[in-house]
């Protein structure tokens, strides 16, 4: 009879787990190294490109998606050959990808309801290289977060850089996962790459966004399951008890 009681409360423990884990089913979010990245201080609303004097830290050029004049440059190389003719040292800011997505917003977002949540690397997620039009190896899966109503968190830290992208996925996957969050209020929960220049970048990272069950809505589960199963047990040993009776 004990043997059976042990069973029974494994089957009811397997039952809660996996009842939670389809009622937490995992959202899913893709940011591409490129089209969703973008300086945090800037507006990532939009793509755009900026080539900056570094003489005088003034603006050669600026321009964003919806700008009368269309954008001088059809590709990064046009980018890199034009600025090396003009006789003075530049720096490139740019958000999004204003080369072949230039109408999509730089942050990608899901709508989630008031709760807690956590995060964690997909499973088949890569990470992204910060540097890669320029040959360097600068990977990571850092990911900042804004909360509709203000709030904001970041899943790792943008500092960490690694020189493969197999040691930043190792990192994450043993220091990041499970990071957890709350939302104090429903609303839209905007991912985005947080880098000055998006358009030398390569790669990209997924996440998966899971609810975290409240404590009382587990003990609410199991206290609702338990009698079930002692009733499910009780009519199998009765059931037993009649087959003896009729053997005899």
């Amino acid at each position: 009879m004990l043997k059976n009681l042990i069973k029974m409360l494994f089957a009811v423990m397997s039952l809660v787990i996996i009842s939670f884990s389809y009622s937490s089913a995992s959202t899913s979010v893709t940011l591409d190294g490129i089209a969703n990245a973008g300086y945090w201080a800037d507006d990532l609303t939009s793509t755009y490109l900026y080539v900056k004097d570094l003489a005088d830290d003034s603006y050669y050029y600026q321009w964003r998606y919806g700008d009368p004049d269309a954008l001088r440059w059809s590709n990064l190389d046009d980018v890199v050959a034009d600025l090396n003719t003009q006789g003075f040292s530049w720096w490139l800011e740019s958000g999004g990808d204003p080369f072949n997505k230039p109408s999509s917003p730089i942050w990608t977002s899901v709508f989630l309801e008031k709760g807690e949540y956590e995060i964690n690397l997909a499973p088949d997620s890569s990470a992204y290289n910060l540097s890669d039009y320029w040959g360097g190896n600068t990977w990571n899966a850092y990911v900042q977060i804004w909360a509709g109503y203000g709030d904001s968190f970041n899943f790792g830290e943008g500092s960490y850089i690694s020189a493969s992208e197999n040691d930043a996925l190792d990192y994450y996957h043993a220091t990041v996962d499970g990071m957890t969050f709350s939302l104090k209020e429903d609303s839209n929960l905007y991912f985005y790459i947080n880098d000055t220049n998006s358009i030398d970048n390569s790669g990209s990272v997924k996440l998966n966004v899971s609810v975290v069950p409240e404590p009382g809505q587990v003990l609410l589960f199991i206290s609702g399951a338990l009698p079930l199963a002692f009733w499910r047990q009780r009519k199998k040993v009765w059931s037993m008890l009649k087959q003896a009776v009729h053997k005899q």
